[in-house]
């Protein structure tokens, strides 16, 4: 089981012997949730959830555990889709081909400040792509960078 971290916030004007609240801390308070497809969909089942759900920002790929495996931004997709002269031969491709193999996945209880401080040291072209909550080993939710 994760642990989550657990602090105490003194209230202003609130002596050590009056009641304090605990805070929970970790990033998975800031995740939502996202679009989920199995790791054994292709590029023309993508494209038709992201067509059906137009304001998701990404889709996350998982295994049947339920274990992220990759990540499909929508903008990054639909660029890959139309740079294809006859992007028609890649509807029956897997989403492997076009996802990112290697997104970066944080644990539920893992401190915004470290989430942060991964997320910009990213490389410029994955940068804004969003970042993976997993709670336990599986999915959770997303959180998008400017949401940090």
């Amino acid at each position: 089981m994760t642990a989550i971290q657990q602090h105490t916030i003194r209230q202003f004007g609130v002596n050590s012997s009056e009641e304090t609240e605990p805070l929970m801390m970790g990033i998975g308070l800031s995740a939502a949730p996202a679009l989920i497809l199995p790791d054994t969909a292709t590029c023309g089942e993508t494209q038709r959830l992201l067509l059906e759900q137009p304001q998701a920002a990404c889709i996350v790929v998982c295994d049947r555990k339920q274990r992220p495996v990759g990540l499909v931004m929508s903008d990054a997709f639909y660029i890959q889709m139309n740079a294809e002269y006859e992007p028609e031969h890649l509807y029956e491709l897997p989403i492997s081909r076009l996802m990112n193999l290697h997104p970066l996945k944080v644990d539920f209880a893992t401190p915004p400040g470290i989430v942060r401080e991964r997320a910009e040291s990213r490389p410029s072209r994955t940068r804004k792509d969003a970042i993976v909550v997993t709670r336990e080993g599986e999915f959770f939710g997303v959180v998008l960078p400017e949401n940090l």
